[in-house]
């Protein structure tokens, strides 16, 4: 045999093998799905034209807008710089309520007296001996100008008198009279006191707002200067943004600033505008402060409530969008709208948000432009769906 056939043989005899070996069959799979339906074709709504009046069903079509890029962050409400004051004692006594005693969250007015403070006097002074000595001498004048009055009364009746001494004579009662009505005053007053020393010193609230803490109890002795009672202010509110510092680049600091609850809590959206406030800043975290004063929102938040704030980006973005009125969230948090296919024809369709600006929702997927949804009605609708006030 020649030897150049030799590789040739080879290569057939290998191919000749690799031809007769098998492909090994397939496993059978471990499940099959028979008809299967989309979520679409689960959530098809046909209304009656007297049903669709009666929920007021309105539609829109949905387009690409541009519309300005915001982005949600925590925030904090606190008392402006000054709205927050401690009032301590003046002077060292012993503390009593004007009325009843303040607690932490109570409302007061400026002006309006929470303590009544009765500065202690040296030992060596007793004001209660002293107010008794005064009531003895007042009334014995009293008693002396009262006889002197009578003793003058006769003798005018006899005419060994002028008219003009009885008169003087009855204005020095009156003034001994009045005397001794203000001496046993000052003594019923310094005997009722706490501290036996008389008249208090009103403690008022500076300004107007909440008591936000009481470092004091009616009854209790205190020294000079000692911190009574805080009040913060509660009108005027600011907002204290925490901001990364590699973020603030990109926020439009000049527009004003939406505020909700926390998590999307109902409850009404608050406007706040950009003021300047202290350089604050957390090294630890790498943010520095925004500040913001609210417009409005008295009784609705108070210092130390968190909040979220919808910041505007600069610059602006083509998006897809819809009314926020007309997206629905179900039980586990799903987002939905209803899209308008025919006359009296309703699809939920499933929606990913993407951010929020205004009355606007900004959709990632889920719905394409051109679509008609549903925005007033769309929570009777869902409510129809399933089954809600049957």
């Amino acid at each position: 045999m020649n030897r150049s056939t030799v590789p040739v043989l080879l290569v057939c005899a290998t191919f000749s093998a690799c031809g007769d070996t098998q492909t090994p069959a397939k496993s059978p799979p471990p499940a099959a799905v028979a008809n299967p339906v989309t979520e679409a074709q689960l959530t098809s709504i046909t209304l009656t034209p007297e049903a669709v009046t009666r929920l007021g069903i309105q539609t829109v079509t949905t387009a690409i807008e541009t519309v300005t890029r915001t982005r949600s962050i925590g925030g904090e409400i606190m008392a402006p710089p000054g709205g927050a004051v401690v009032v301590s004692a003046p002077t060292a006594g012993t503390l009593q309520s004007a009325t009843v005693a303040p607690r932490a969250g109570a409302r007061v007015t400026r002006g309006q007296v929470i303590f009544m403070l009765y500065a202690m006097q040296p030992s060596d002074r007793s004001l209660g001996v002293e107010s008794s000595r005064d009531v003895a001498t007042a009334d014995a004048e009293l008693v002396l100008a009262t006889q002197r009055v009578e003793r003058l009364d006769r003798l005018l009746a006899d005419g060994a008198v002028s008219a003009r001494a009885v008169e003087e004579a009855r204005a020095q009662q009156k003034v001994a009279a009045a005397t001794a009505a203000a001496a046993r005053s000052r003594a019923t007053e310094i005997g009722s006191s706490p501290a036996g020393t008389g008249t208090g010193i009103a403690i008022r609230a500076p300004i107007s707002g909440m008591v936000q803490s009481v470092a004091v109890a009616p009854g209790q002795t205190v020294a000079a200067s000692a911190p009574l009672f805080e009040v913060v202010q509660t009108e005027g509110l600011w907002v204290r943004v925490p901001l990364f510092v590699g973020d603030r680049s990109g926020v439009d600091t000049s527009k004003p600033v939406m505020i909700e609850g926390l998590g999307g809590t109902t409850g009404p959206v608050l406007s706040a505008t950009p003021v300047a406030g202290p350089a604050t800043s957390d090294p630890l975290a790498a943010t520095s402060d925004l500040f913001y004063a609210l417009q409005s929102g008295e009784g609705v938040v108070r210092p130390g409530d968190r909040v979220s704030v919808r910041l505007p980006m600069s610059g602006a973005e083509q998006a897809l969008v819809v009314p926020t009125a007309g997206v629905v969230y179900d039980l586990n948090g799903g987002s939905w709208v209803y899209e308008a296919t025919g006359a009296n024809t309703f699809i939920r369709r499933r929606i990913e948000i993407r951010s929020q600006s205004g009355a606007k929702t900004l959709i990632a997927r889920g719905i394409d432009a051109g679509k008609k949804v549903v925005t007033d009605g769309a929570a009777e609708l869902f409510g129809t769906e399933f089954g809600a006030g049957k």
